[in-house]
């Protein structure tokens, strides 16, 4: 039997990680060579989905940068205000039509 390829992957990557106490974003800590959101990415491609999806929104800028570098078929959907998980999936849905 063969897996059923997954009509999306949401990656919520938007809130800012205050306990870590640290001014880099912290889906963009390093850990073993790879960023955090990284490492969710990598673990994401590997189910094939025909739709990618990044929500981001604490320091989107940056982090967005991150994400055209490291995976430039990714989609982004922005949360300007985050207001919690189902909001942030909520903006995912928006991006994905």
């Amino acid at each position: 039997m063969s897996a059923i390829r997954p009509a999306a992957v949401v990656v919520l990557a938007a809130g800012e990680g205050t306990r870590m106490k640290s001014a880099t974003p912290k889906v963009l800590h390093q850990i073993c060579g790879r960023s955090l959101v990284g490492h969710v990415l990598a673990a994401a491609r590997e189910l094939d989905p025909a739709n990618l999806v990044v929500v981001v929104g604490h320091a989107r800028e940056q982090v967005s940068a991150h994400l055209t570098e490291i995976d430039p078929g990714v989609r982004t959907a922005v949360q300007a205000q985050q207001n919690g998980t189902g909001h942030a999936v909520r903006m995912a849905l928006e991006e994905l039509g």
